[in-house]
């Protein structure tokens, strides 16, 4: 079986499901899998910029980010004819080359294109197309709900409700779980602390900036700073050079780098998230569902809003009440104090919410396909 998993370079969390569905597929025993992380971006040097546009708004500007998801939402350039007639062609030479059996999309952005081409060449009807929709709330991006797709996996029965609404045959929509590296899970023997010098006995906060690094992190970072000597920090900067060059300063200044502990982009969080009390992170989808899996509260980054389609984390939060949503920098010692006082409340919240990793049942269903 040859499968090929299709992705976008907005963020890394399109990416992050990508590698999880890769690492499922190979525990399963399958190991000719494609994976094109970029796949959005090769099909046009517009799609690039685009891009690039997106993951630069979200590193300076979640507010304005916001506003520019939401217009693209609503615009649906994926659907429009001139991008399908600067993209078809692209599409119809890759499916030829690689000749798929399987072909997984796990970003919104290329959905509807590959459905018309595959519809409009009988060669290629042979290869089964799956959706993985990686939001896991509402509202969800329009086009992961394409109808003409094989199988549609979603996280919740919530996303399901609208991917039914959308006139999507309930035979094809699979309420899976949200795919989650098998990585984020207790680790028995961490050492983690002890090579960073940190004290297991005193309150550990991860904040994680997300790997294009937002760089507001550094203004949580100085409030924690000049107000709390006790806790013990570890700041993921992500790919933002300026953030971590700004943290590490303010670290050194004011002389905590034995509490303290500054990185930029790192493959290995989940040994970070494994020790720390409370995990101080935006609200995208994969950053909230690795925290949830490993039983850690957490503080939600609101300081600049959400994105569109982040907005249904507060119902999330609502419903199961695991952690705060941060909406100013000046309460962030207040949320966290709060977190930890009632930290054994808010594990037994993420313990009734009994999550299920989604990647052992997306892949053993393609595979029956």
């Amino acid at each position: 079986m040859k499968v090929g998993i299709l992705a976008a370079k907005t963020g890394n969390g399109h990416i992050s499901v990508m590698n999880t569905l890769k690492e499922e597929f190979e525990r399963q025993g399958e190991k000719n899998i494609h994976c094109f992380p970029s796949f959005y971006e090769d099909m046009m040097v517009s799609n690039r910029i685009l891009s690039n546009f997106y993951n630069f708004l979200m590193v300076n500007s979640v507010a304005l980010c916001e506003k520019y998801c939401e217009f693209t939402y609503m615009t649906r350039p994926d659907l429009s004819q001139d991008f399908y007639e600067g993209v078809k062609e692209y599409i119809y030479l890759f499916l030829i080359e690689y000749k798929f059996d399987i072909l997984i999309s796990v970003s919104h952005t290329i959905n509807a294109a590959i459905i018309r081409v595959i519809r409009e060449h009988s060669e290629l009807s042979n290869i089964k197309f799956c959706v993985v929709v990686t939001d896991p709330y509402e509202p969800i991006a329009v086009g992961f709900a394409v109808e003409g797709a094989d199988k549609y996996y979603c996280a919740t029965g919530v996303v399901k409700n609208i991917l039914t609404r959308a006139d999507i045959a309930t035979r094809k929509i699979v309420e899976s779980g949200y795919p989650i590296s098998y990585r984020f899970q207790p680790i028995c023997e961490n050492n983690i602390c002890e090579e960073l010098g940190f004290d297991k006995q005193k309150p550990i906060i991860l904040l994680n900036a997300g790997s294009q690094g937002i760089y507001h992190y550094f203004y949580m970072l100085k409030e924690l700073v000049e107000k709390s000597c006790e806790l013990q920090i570890i700041v993921i900067c992500g790919k933002n050079l300026t953030l971590y060059n700004q943290c590490q300063k303010i670290v050194k200044k004011r002389r905590r780098e034995d509490n303290i502990k500054v990185f930029g982009f790192v493959s290995n969080i989940e040994i970070y998230m494994d020790i720390c009390d409370l995990v101080i992170t935006k609200a995208g989808a994969n950053a909230i569902y690795e925290a949830l899996m490993v039983k850690k509260p957490i503080l939600i980054d609101a300081i600049d809003g959400f994105l569109f389609q982040e907005r249904g984390i507060q119902n999330l939060l609502e419903k199961h009440d695991f952690g705060l949503i941060l909406e100013n920098v000046d309460k962030i010692e207040s949320n966290i104090k709060k977190i930890l006082y009632n930290k054994k409340y808010y594990i037994n919240n993420i313990i009734k919410m009994d999550l299920h990793n989604g990647s052992y049942k997306i892949i053993n269903d393609i595979k029956n396909l």
